[in-house]
């Protein structure tokens, strides 16, 4: 057996152990009983102890030698290489202990914070939080950084992603996003939400539109399945096995169908994944920034222009008819596209998104660098959340506990969302060059050239180069927020009927 065979072969046994893991944390997040909670975290954390120690085998460190050597690599050899080189890297640099303290912590943290956010209840998630800082704290400290501490932990959602390239993109967009909210808001033209708001939307209605609409974009349910948990996400160990969830309102139905194509855009990633590559890190989705792409751009890009609305309707008068009867394609349309600041960054326009987004920045930075403590959180929130969207956040549930993702640990996650926006714009651009009327398309409810553009350009080439590499590669150029600004530019204009050109002046 060669060198590359005998790596490949041990990182096939490590993804085998990650799959493993990750059923068993769809379960805990989906249909595991409560009182399961202490035995599950004993059981993921011996996973993430295996798989630490199979990643930090000094065998493979060798066979990585050996390969950096080999100048006769092909592209697919030289990107596992390259990958597996930046996993035994950061795996060695953690301690075994850390490791499973961590799994351990992490599989505790997020049951008291989904009982905090039922409840209301800060205190319940307190403590739990202070002790998943200091960790993340530790694991930047044992990964290293150059300058920024925080920097350690971009870098394990986004390869080379630090401070000092998003801070200057979170200033660009707050330049050119925030003067279009500005004159939005105060135009002050809100849609009637009347036949939102007075109407009830029964969830089994939700669930029927949320299947119907997830098979039309192209997913496999063959391959996966959709449920409901606390805070949507997706998951599955493998292309054939891919899992995701959205949540239910009765009082606001556009909360679901929208998790789930966001949460579909995920899974068709997922299921388009190169099947050669089994097992093998180049046959990864290509880190967060990426994966966001795909789901921001089914579920905004596609699913809020008027000619998705145009298409979707007869789904939603099939199964909501009383309440659909003078609803027309445009209402829908103007509905699903309100301008306005919001509490909740999952269910807020694409013009303020990024300023929630960048909210968490600020804070994560604060946290990680031990400028605020744990304590701080629930006041900075509230203050920052009045300051940047000018609305007040009347209880924590609305406010620092409304995500999961600190829970987990996954601190330096949240700026992958605005990487996301930014990709998807971009690659929707450069896909309506090549495939032409992309609009008559989804108005007719032909998303297949849409989703094989994507397999082809993005899914199918795994993480075989770096993120920006394979933006690049894909539609000509490096990453941008070019085409984004333009992109919220035209809609704002086509909504709103006024030349987002004068914002520049605002």
């Amino acid at each position: 057996m060669s060198a590359y065979d005998e790596l490949i072969e041990k990182m096939k046994e490590i993804d085998l152990i990650s799959q493993i893991g990750g059923l068993l944390s769809w379960d805990q997040e989906v249909i595991m009983p409560p009182k399961a909670a202490t035995l599950r975290a004993e059981q993921l954390a011996y996973l993430s102890s295996i798989k630490h120690e199979k990643m930090t085998s000094q065998k493979i460190g060798l066979l990585l030698d050996e390969l950096e050597k080999d100048a006769n690599l092909n592209e697919i050899q030289l990107g596992n290489v390259r990958l597996i080189r930046n996993s035994y890297d950061k795996a060695t640099k953690l301690p075994n202990e850390f490791v499973i303290e961590m799994a351990k912590h992490r599989s505790m943290s997020m049951i008291t914070w989904t009982e905090a956010r039922a409840k209301d209840d800060f205190s319940i998630f307190r403590d739990d939080l202070e002790k998943m800082i200091n960790l993340v704290r530790r694991e930047a400290d044992y990964l290293g950084y150059d300058n920024v501490r925080y920097d350690a932990l971009l870098d394990n959602y986004e390869s080379g992603l630090t401070v000092a390239k998003l801070d200057p993109l979170f200033e660009n967009l707050r330049d050119k996003v925030a003067p279009l909210v500005k004159f939005v808001v105060e135009k002050g033209e809100i849609p009637d939400m009347s036949w939102v708001n007075e109407n009830t939307w029964n969830k089994s209605g939700q669930e029927v539109l949320s299947q119907r609409v997830s098979e039309a974009i192209g997913f496999d349910f063959e391959a996966g399945r959709r449920d409901s948990s606390t805070h949507p996400f997706c998951g599955g160990p493998n292309p054939d096995d891919v899992r995701w969830t959205t949540r239910y309102s009765e009082s606001e139905p556009f909360g679901s169908l929208y998790g789930s194509m966001h949460e579909t855009g995920h899974g068709m990633y997922e299921q388009g994944r190169p099947r050669d590559l089994d097992f093998q890190p180049a046959g990864k989705a290509n880190g967060l920034g990426i994966h966001e792409s795909q789901s921001r751009l089914w579920e905004n890009q596609i699913g809020r222009s008027l000619e998705f609305c145009e298409w979707v309707l007869p789904l939603w008068k099939e199964n909501f008819p009383e309440n659909m009867k003078n609803v027309s394609a445009e209402d829908l349309w103007k509905s699903v596209n309100i301008v306005q600041p919001s509490l909740i960054r999952t269910e807020s326009d694409e013009a303020t998104y990024n300023l929630h987004i960048m909210i968490r920045y600020e804070i994560e930075k604060k946290l990680i660098s031990g400028e605020i403590e744990v304590d701080d959180l629930p006041e900075i929130w509230c203050d920052m959340y009045e300051k940047f969207l000018g609305i007040k956040v009347p209880n924590n549930s609305l406010g620092v506990l409304q995500d999961v993702h600190w829970s987990m640990g996954a601190f330096g996650y949240f700026p992958t969302y605005t990487l996301g926006n930014l990709y998807s714009a971009q690659l929707l651009s450069a896909a309506k060059k090549d495939l032409g009327d992309i609009n008559k398309q989804i108005k007719q409810g032909n998303f297949t050239p849409l989703l094989e553009w994507m397999r082809k350009k993005i899914h199918s080439r795994g993480s075989i180069i770096e993120p920006a590499e394979l933006i690049k590669e894909a539609t000509g150029n490096f990453p941008s927020s070019d085409e984004f600004v333009e992109y919220l530019e035209n809609k704002i204009s086509d909504l709103y009927q006024f030349d987002t050109n004068l914002t520049r002046d605002v």
